[in-house]
């Protein structure tokens, strides 16, 4: 059974909190401070944890695809047919990567954690 864990990245100061719960202990509500992110229940192929939100990719290389883990509802086309043509997709809810191959290599554990899309959008570019 998966652990449910949370990081929840502080807007303010910069920084992430890992907790079991979703919800900071202090009381500290102050509207959109706060970001709540789950643990996938996943971990890259140098065992970190992968959480919603992480920017995964085959490698640290420069062309390597790099993509957002994301949460939510998905799906993916089925193609079939000498021509191609686009057979129905089943819908799927939770998470995600919106490539398929990319998406395929993180439930083998084939990819790594390359940042989050806190710190270091600059990975995407």
């Amino acid at each position: 059974m998966r652990k449910f864990k949370f990081r929840i990245w502080d807007s303010k100061n910069k920084c992430f909190y890992i907790s079991e719960n979703p919800y900071l202990e202090d009381g500290v509500k102050e509207e959109g401070r706060f970001i709540t992110t789950e643990f996938t229940g996943l971990n890259d192929k140098n065992g970190n944890d992968i959480y919603e939100e992480d920017i995964i990719g085959i490698n640290q290389e420069e062309n390597s695809l790099r993509l957002p883990v994301k949460f939510g509802r998905y799906s993916f086309d089925k193609l079939i047919g000498e021509c191609g043509e686009i057979s129905e997709a089943t819908e799927l809810y939770g998470f995600y990567v919106e490539n398929e191959y990319l998406y395929i290599q993180m439930l083998k554990g084939n990819v790594e954690v390359l940042g989050n899309t806190f710190q270091n959008k600059e990975v995407l570019e």
